[in-house]
């Protein structure tokens, strides 16, 4: 029987653990009793404090050397021992495998993908929030709407109007700090005849400057302190339009993390949920278009030249002079011939029903037409959609021209611990590398060799993948 060289080590990682060994005095002359690539049993020469002050070793014959535990160590004789082994596959057929292209779970490579592991012992989220104000939070633009007599026609956007529109700004909560709507608040109260105006009401927003400050005729007398939006001003469209920088004060790679939304809340038109994919947008912004004709605002958000509609709300204008404000007469008001179409048919269907011997179904069904429209017309007093249209006036004075970004995510406490020993998120398939230090978990591993690993050690190495190895 041959000898082999023995050489006793230090191993004080075990998988998922990987890292460097120590060697335990020189290497010795060992006589294999049952030797296998798998398990094995060697004689050796040495003393039970030897066998105390190491796990590990490393055993070479004929040139090769195999890696591997020392599962137990029996007495044989006074200065001779019997050491059984277990092989170490990774350690000893690694320059014999090829890892290949696989499925990476985690790796050390740092990413910012979501993370099951990231977390805390805490119930509750994080809740940030962010007011963002528009320039002009304090005021708004009284329009006014007037039957011209002569003079220049108004340059509405798109929609051709034959009045005349006039604008001013004013205090949001204070309108009678505006001189001149105070003024057309008198005339209009003590003026008599105010036919000439055919509606008042106010807009969130309306670049006025640069527009021509000209009198306006009322009942006779003029006003002093308004803009009319004249044929000359061609820009009508950009001046209801703005936008401002959504900013967050979190780190967007760190939020990508763990669970978390963001929503922008704008208090007089509802909720827009920004969306991963627009969070990393250095531009992303906000942008508002008022309607000239009602206040109403739509808000998107915008980046670059590029414009997400699919993300947007719509709000409605506050009360105007003179409007129904109830919503149930409002809705009747606005839409009474469809509804009267409506209901002239469902009597008709009663009556030919009856007239013409369709007996108590066509009776039935005709009542029961009328009975459902009636009680859509009652569900109108109190349902109100997202924008609550016919709040403006309650909403407006706290809430003018602001908006807050919600940031809502998950607490972490145990990032450093986790990227540590379980590294990032890789989920991907890509070139298997072992790293020099950190943590690789693959999914399905099937690593392949030269033809000269047996076939449980490749089963045993992917296994060992799957499960997970830090490497120290």
């Amino acid at each position: 029987m041959s000898m082999a060289s023995l050489q006793l080590y230090k191993n004080p990682y075990n998988y998922p653990d990987y890292g460097s060994i120590t060697a335990v005095g020189s290497a010795m002359n060992c006589t294999p009793v049952g030797t296998g690539l798998k398990t094995g049993t060697i004689k050796v020469k040495g003393t039970m404090a030897t066998f105390m002050e190491c796990n590990y070793l490393a055993l070479t014959r004929s040139g090769k050397t195999i890696y591997a535990w020392i599962e137990d160590v029996n007495f044989s004789t006074a200065n001779s021992f019997e050491v059984s082994y277990r092989v170490d596959p990774w350690r000893t057929y690694r320059s014999n495998i090829s890892l290949g292209t696989q499925f990476i779970d985690r790796s050390p490579t740092t990413t910012f993908k979501k993370d099951n592991l990231l977390g805390s012992s805490r119930a509750y989220p994080n809740v940030d929030t962010k007011l963002i104000p528009w320039s002009n939070t304090n005021s708004r633009v009284l329009v006014v709407q007037v039957r011209p007599k002569g003079g220049s026609n108004s340059n509405t956007p798109v929609q051709p109007s034959p009045y005349q529109f006039w604008v001013t700004s004013y205090p949001v909560n204070n309108w009678m700090g505006n001189n001149a709507i105070v003024l057309l608040m008198l005339a209009l109260e003590h003026g008599g005849d105010s036919g000439d105006i055919v509606t008042v009401y106010s807009i969130p927003y309306m670049d006025i400057q640069g527009i021509p400050q000209v009198p306006m005729p009322v009942n006779g007398t003029t006003i002093e302190g308004f803009r009319l939006v004249n044929d000359g001003v061609t820009d009508v469209n950009s001046r209801l339009t703005r936008t401002v920088d959504i900013t967050l004060d979190q780190n967007i790679n760190t939020l990508m993390r763990s669970e978390h939304s963001v929503q922008i809340v704008i208090p007089d038109s509802g909720i827009i949920n920004v969306p991963d994919e627009l969070l990393n947008k250095s531009d992303l912004k906000l942008r508002q278009d008022v309607d000239l004709f009602s206040g109403a605002s739509n808000y998107m958000l915008v980046s670059g030249s590029a414009d997400y509609t699919a993300h947007s709300v719509r709000g409605s204008g506050i009360s105007s002079i003179p409007v129904l404000s109830d919503p149930m007469e409002t809705y009747i008001s606005q839409n009474q011939n469809a509804l009267a179409t409506s209901l002239i048919g469902d009597v008709a269907s009663i009556a030919i029903g009856g007239a013409t011997g369709g007996g108590l179904g066509a009776v039935v069904s005709g009542a029961s037409s009328l009975l459902r429209t009636s009680n859509s017309l009652l569900d109108i007093g109190s349902r109100y959609s997202n924008p609550p249209a016919f709040l403006g006036t309650a909403l407006t004075g706290s809430f003018n021209n602001r908006f807050w970004v919600v940031v809502t995510s998950e607490h972490v406490d145990n990032a450093s611990t986790v990227h540590s020993n379980y590294g990032y998120p890789m989920q991907k398939v890509a070139p298997l590398n072992f790293p020099s230090s950190g943590y690789i978990k693959t999914e399905n591993c099937s690593v392949s060799s030269d033809g000269t690993v047996p076939r449980w050690a490749i089963e045993e190495i992917n296994s060992l993948f799957d499960s997970g190895i830090l490497v120290h």
